[in-house]
C-alpha cells in the first residue's frame, strides 16, 4: 500500500475545515506539542548546561541546541558521557525535562506553528493534547502563546499525573473531542508508538504522523498520512 501523503492530507483537510465550518458545523483539530510544535533540544541543553554547572563537568560547553538528543540516553551519548556521569544525568533529566520553567528553551517548529494558525483561520477549534502534566499547564500555555497560538484554557489538554499512560490517555481524549464536535480533523503528533497506541484503542480522529527524528520506529496502520518534515 502506499504512503499516504500527510501533507497534502492536511491541506485538503483545511478546505474540508473551511466548508463544514461555512455550514455552521463545530469543528476542532489536534495536536501534540513536544517535538511537534516545539523541538524539545533547546530544553535538553539547559538541561545539560544545569547538570555541568552542578556536577563541575563541561559535557555541554560550546554545544548547541541542535547537537542534543531526544532523550537522556541518547544525548549522554552524544556528548560522550562518561558512564558514571550518565546515571546521573538520566535522574537529572527525568526531573527536569517536564518542569514548567524549562519550556521556555524550546524551538519552535514553524510548518506545524502554521499549520495550527491555518486551521484556527478556518474557522477550527484547536486543541494541544500533550503528555504533560496539569500541574504545569500554565508554562504550557505561555510558551504556545508566545509561538501566536491562542489557548483559550479549555484548549490545552494535560496529563492528570506523569504516571499515567501517554497512549490511554490521549485516546481517551481524542474520543472525547469526537463526542464533542461535529468533525474532528486530525490529530498530529511525531510520536509513533502514541499514534500506534491511539489506533489500537481505535480513537475515532485520524492520526497523522510528523515524521521526524524524534518518531522512533512503532508500526503504524498502513493507511496513516505521513508528513515527513526534517527538522534540522
Amino acid at each position: 500500500m502506499p504512503t499516504v501523503n500527510g501533507k497534502r492530507f492536511l491541506t485538503s483537510q483545511l478546505t474540508e475545515i473551511r466548508k463544514r465550518t461555512q455550514n455552521g458545523e463545530r469543528v476542532a483539530v489536534s495536536f501534540d506539542v513536544d517535538n511537534t510544535l516545539v523541538d524539545t533540544r533547546g530544553r535538553a541543553l539547559a538541561i545539560g548546561k544545569a547538570f555541568d554547572a552542578a556536577n563541575g563537568t563541561s559535557y555541554f560547553k560550546g554545544k548547541s541546541a541542535k547537537q542534543m538528543g531526544n532523550d537522556a540516553k541518547e544525548t549522554a551519548a552524544l556528548v560522550r558521557m562518561k558512564p558514571e556521569h550518565a546515571k546521573k544525568f538520566s535522574a537529572t533529566w527525568f526531573r527536569m525535562f517536564f518542569k514548567g520553567e524549562n519550556y521556555q528553551h524550546d524551538l519552535k517548529i514553524r510548518q506545524t506553528i502554521d499549520l495550527a494558525k491555518k486551521a484556527a483561520a478556518a474557522g477550527a477549534d484547536v486543541y494541544f493534547v500533550t503528555a504533560r502534566t496539569q500541574s504545569e499547564e500554565p508554562f504550557t500555555i505561555a510558551q504556545l502563546e508566545a509561538f501566536g497560538l491562542d489557548t483559550d484554557d479549555h484548549f490545552v489538554v494535560s496529563k492528570p499525573r506523569m504516571k499515567d499512560k501517554t497512549p490511554e490517555y490521549k485516546a481517551t481524549e481524542l474520543t472525547k473531542l469526537a463526542e464533542q464536535y461535529d468533525y474532528v480533523g486530525w490529530f498530529v503528533t511525531e510520536s509513533r508508538a502514541d499514534i500506534a497506541g491511539v489506533q489500537k484503542l481505535d480513537a475515532p480522529v485520524k492520526s497523522v504522523l510528523l515524521e521526524t527524528k524524534f518518531s522512533g520506529d512503532r508500526a503504524v496502520d498502513a493507511d496513516t498520512p505521513i508528513w515527513k518534515l526534517d527538522v534540522k
